[in-house]
């Protein structure tokens, strides 16, 4: 590809701008490609989610800020006896302020779990996983199939697994003790059935992406703020429209597919004025990649499409 740009604006002044254009676009595209694809790395599973290492990162991040991990005694965890997992002098058990900081630094739907070796068994001490009922958090609880697998070998893993019952894009590292011995687990996730986190894990994505500044974080927010409620609208839409084709009759179909074709135009109608706040408090530079990463989102008037 270097090759061609050189050529591209040794050719002609004229040339130049779409050699920078299509180098901006070549240099997003895998980026961009994000927002429907994985990235891959080393693990087991070989699928990193960027919105997942990202949290990893920031989990790893608040535990080494207290200290080195540890386990001293017992400590009882929902109703299963576990080892209590500390780090530096802080217990992890049934201690939900670390886990709970993932997802307000990663945005909604992010969960985290803290899990300790026990015997065989890994447990969770401290999460933000729900339990399948929506009684609470599933604290207490093991961990089982190919991350537990993983794990075991020493490895991490990375990939789609469900988690009581429940299907989670995640990742899983092993977390070791001064000596090196495998203590317990790190895990980062969010549930492939939540459509807003999946949105806000590309708005976060794009955020990065452009850079977004203090100065300009206003109109970033209102054009997050648009790209939330849209989703919520067009998602209803195109409930309504799968009901009516599973069991209308062919007017009612037709009006279905009408209201759903609509709430895409009002998606992008309600869009437009929050992109063009944006696009103006934005650098020169900032601008040629939104012209690329602005556009994808707003296709779905969120970046999700159904």
């Amino acid at each position: 590809m270097k090759p061609i740009f050189r050529s591209l604006l040794a050719a002609s002044p004229a040339a130049r701008p779409l050699a920078k254009k299509a180098r901006v676009v070549g240099m997003l595209a895998l980026a961009v490609g994000t927002f429907a694809t994985p990235l891959l790395g080393p693990s087991t599973c070989n699928a990193q989610d960027a919105r997942i290492v990202k949290s990893m990162a920031t989990l790893k991040e608040q535990t080494a800020k207290l200290g080195g991990p540890k386990i001293d005694g017992k400590d009882p965890v929902g109703s299963k006896e576990a080892p209590a997992l500390y780090f530096g002098s802080t217990k992890m058990n049934n201690n939900f302020a670390v886990v709970d900081e993932v997802p307000t630094e990663d945005g909604r739907g992010m969960t985290a779990t803290l899990f300790v070796k026990g015997g065989d068994e890994y447990i969770r001490v401290t999460t933000n996983v729900p339990k399948p009922d929506g009684s609470g958090r599933a604290i207490g609880t093991i961990l089982a199939g190919p991350a537990l697998e993983a794990i075991k070998a020493g490895k991490t893993y990375y990939g789609k697994v469900p988690i009581l019952g429940t299907p989670y894009v995640t990742g899983y590292e092993p977390i070791k003790d001064a000596s090196g011995e495998i203590i317990g687990i790190y895990y980062v996730g969010y549930s492939r059935d939540d459509l807003l986190a999946r949105v806000e894990g590309r708005l976060a994505y794009a955020r990065t992406l452009l850079g977004i500044s203090d100065d300009q974080a206003a109109a970033w927010k209102a054009y997050e703020d648009v790209s939330r409620a849209n989703v919520k609208t067009m998602r209803a839409a195109h409930h309504a429209m799968l009901t009516a084709e599973q069991s209308g009759e062919v007017v009612d179909r037709m009006r279905a597919q009408t209201a759903e074709m609509e709430s895409r135009l009002d998606a992008r109608k309600a869009l437009q004025p929050a992109t063009e706040a944006l696009y103006k408090v934005l650098s020169p530079e900032q601008r040629e990649r939104a012209d690329v990463v602005l556009l994808l989102l707003g296709k779905s008037g969120g970046g999700v499409k159904f």
